[in-house]
């Protein structure tokens, strides 16, 4: 259910667009032109695949509709590399295990080989066979009764595209298509949402999560093969397989405030609604409602990738702040779930540092405050949107490129777009007695300062095997008991009727 923190390569869509991705417009030939201007001496192959459907006005569209889009998607290319330039990608088939392929990674770079990541921009390595095979097989998939009612724009925004995030570009939808196909055709479905039942429950066959040991991003081709993943690598081949025969798909998405780390999971189209699955595990029938109930999970924000890039929902007052959120490709879904997403309207404790007035709601996830929202400030209040659960919280707003600056006290939301500010009492210090795992090495606790941001620690007044003992807690604080080695899980919480609880515990 983990995935890593969602690496902040927007940066990249910004570098290849050259800051004019910031525009407000969003009409096609704005799109077409910025395409025009990244793809440089690419952009010959982009119109040999619009010439080569000059005679067929869907497949024309769909071309142009790719094409139009292709500015803000890339490929993230990751590999090792040897001192004389040798590329190599560790084949994990070949190891019994995850700690073997990842004993195996350690040897090489005990060897001198190093890790490479290269951003492969699509408008500047996609060749125009690739693209009109891949728009060839969409139209082929098209013509099955579960595909045939799909409205053109949904079927260009998720089945044609011929990637699902940042993988890289794979060959292997023809493939998948042969294999799966036959599946839905002996079904008699009729429509994407039983299509869909029938993959997924073919795939519990053939997938799981587990991790890989491989510290490289995965390949469609490397799930295909091995059969495991993390989320993110189960979506992305999940997503794949679905649209090869047809069924519209999206990626959905969270930062978890509950828990370590993000989670993708996927969304069937069907009649306009979308339905949450999870890839190989979990049908579409039941997922939203496991996300909603079980205690660990219920995210706070949803997002949904699409591959139309939605220049005009972006700020025209950036504030240089280099996150995902800011992604076009990504429309917030929050209220499309169970859980009641509400507003929330938070004090500020401090000025403004900056003019932009935008702001972020941030969760404290592995070790650090993550951003999960982009709000505004007006005044001394900051207003964000469809926020949804019970979480521990705090409001930032940029500090340059990569830094945050805390701008309120932090704060439980109550779910119904209440909250109780968690500010420290140092005046009114209380007695409280933490558990730990009998034997387990001890933990070190830490509250929030309010006047000087940050973590502060505490000292313990006395230990035994199984508890901590402190006379020095300040009241109303925010707290945080983690290991003093960096693991996942370490959660921060509160004083409640005289016990210590986590966010998934309240």
């Amino acid at each position: 259910m983990k995935s890593k923190p969602f690496i902040i390569l927007f940066a990249s869509c910004i570098a290849i667009c050259h800051n004019s991705i910031f525009t407000s417009c969003s009409l096609p030939e704005t799109k077409m032109e910025l395409v025009k201007k990244s793809a440089g001496g690419n952009y010959g192959n982009l119109e040999k695949v619009m010439r080569h459907y000059h005679n067929d006005n869907n497949k024309l569209m769909a071309s142009r509709f790719l094409i139009a889009n292709m500015a803000c998607h890339f490929s993230n290319e990751e590999f090792f590399v040897s001192a004389d330039g040798k590329q190599y990608y560790p084949d994990i088939t070949q190891f019994p295990s995850a700690d073997a392929v990842q004993k195996h990674c350690d040897s090489l770079q005990a060897k001198g080989w190093s890790m490479r990541r290269e951003i492969r921009y699509d408008t500047k390595y996609l060749k125009a066979n690739y693209l009109i095979r891949n728009i060839d097989l969409a139209f082929e998939a098209r013509q099955k009764p579960w595909a045939r009612g799909v409205p053109f724009d949904d079927f260009c925004q998720y089945v044609l595209p011929y990637r699902a995030q940042n993988e890289p570009l794979s060959d292997l939808r023809e493939t998948l298509m042969r294999r799966y196909m036959p599946l839905l055709d002996s079904a008699q479905v009729r429509n994407p949402l039983d299509a869909c039942r029938v993959i997924n429950a073919q795939l519990m066959k053939e997938i799981r999560y587990k991790e890989t040991g491989n510290p490289l991003q995965a390949t469609i081709e490397e799930t295909a093969r091995a059969g495991i993943g993390t989320c993110e690598a189960l979506c992305n081949y999940t997503t794949f397989v679905m649209r090869a025969v047809g069924i519209p798909v999206a990626v959905h998405q969270t930062t978890w405030t509950r828990m370590a780390l993000g989670h993708n999971w996927c969304a069937v189209l069907h009649e306009g609604k979308f339905y949450d699955f999870s890839p190989g595990d979990v049908q579409p029938d039941v997922y939203r409602h496991t996300l909603a109930t079980a205690d660990y999970l219920q995210p706070a924000k949803v997002y949904r990738r699409h591959f139309d890039a939605d220049l005009s929902a972006l700020p025209d007052d950036d504030d240089g702040y280099v996150t995902q959120l800011k992604n076009p490709l990504f429309t917030d879904v929050t209220g499309e779930g169970e859980l009641p997403a509400c507003p929330l309207r938070i004090p500020a404790n401090r000025e403004a540092g900056n003019d932009s007035g935008i702001v972020y709601l941030c969760a404290y996830n592995y070790y650090q405050w993550q951003p999960i929202a982009i709000g505004r400030r007006e005044g001394d209040t900051c207003r964000f949107e469809q926020v949804a659960g019970r979480n521990f919280c705090i409001v930032a707003e940029a500090k340059g490129t990569h830094d945050l600056r805390y701008v309120s006290a932090p704060f439980f939301t109550e779910g119904d777009g209440t909250f109780r500010l968690l500010t420290p009492d140092t005046r009114h210090p209380v007695a409280q007695t933490f558990q730990r795992e009998e034997g387990e090495n001890p933990h070190t606790l830490y509250y929030w300062d309010c006047e000087r941001p940050g973590f502060n620690r505490l000292e313990p007044a006395g230990l035994t095997d199984s508890t901590q003992v402190y006379d020095n807690v300040p009241a109303n604080a925010l707290l945080w008991f983690p290991l003093e080695r960096r693991a996942l899980g370490q959660r921060v919480g509160m004083i409640v009727d005289g016990k210590f609880k986590k966010t998934h515990e309240l």
